[in-house]
């Protein structure tokens, strides 16, 4: 009994210590964050999964991004770890794929991989996304339909190549 108790105190001592010595620290010039939550919808229910980047319309560093849940609600972070985004004006760029690998009857012979996308293609790049983001000081919420699902086959990798 006194071996589990040591292993508890252990833990509720150490571990606030330890979690606090691998946070990152804000990078230089990083300018203040600002809550910002993007709802992604398709064929009006939400989507899981999806893949949500802001890209900036003005030159920035800023990498803002996130992954919708279950309920088709994305969080976005900037630099992954910083909640939030840079007040600015944004294209929001979605993506959504599935791989594929047909694998042959041989083991020792690679399959060939084929990649879907499972959103329309236009929202996939910054260039002809028309889903667009105005980042205010305070709390920021979009939603976004997005239209019936697809399946578009954008890259075939096959073996050796």
């Amino acid at each position: 009994m006194f071996k589990p108790f040591c292993y508890v105190v252990f833990l509720c001592l150490c571990v606030p210590f330890l979690s606090g010595c691998n946070q990152s620290q804000r990078p230089a010039g990083l300018p203040p964050l600002h809550p910002c939550t993007i709802t992604v919808t398709q064929n009006g229910e939400p989507i899981a999964d999806v893949s949500v980047q802001l890209v900036s319309k003005e030159e920035s560093v800023w990498s803002v991004t996130g992954i919708t849940d279950t309920s088709g609600n994305a969080i976005l972070v900037t630099f992954g770890q910083f909640r939030g985004a840079p007040v600015g004006d944004y294209k929001v760029v979605l993506s959504k794929r599935l791989t594929e690998t047909n694998t042959p009857a041989s083991e020792y012979v690679s399959g060939i991989t084929q990649v879907y996308s499972l959103i329309d293609v236009k929202y996939t790049d910054s260039e002809t996304s028309p889903l667009e983001m105005s980042v205010k000081k305070g709390r920021n919420a979009m939603s976004f339909e997005i239209g019936s699902p697809v399946r578009v086959l954008v890259d075939t990798i096959r073996p050796g190549t």
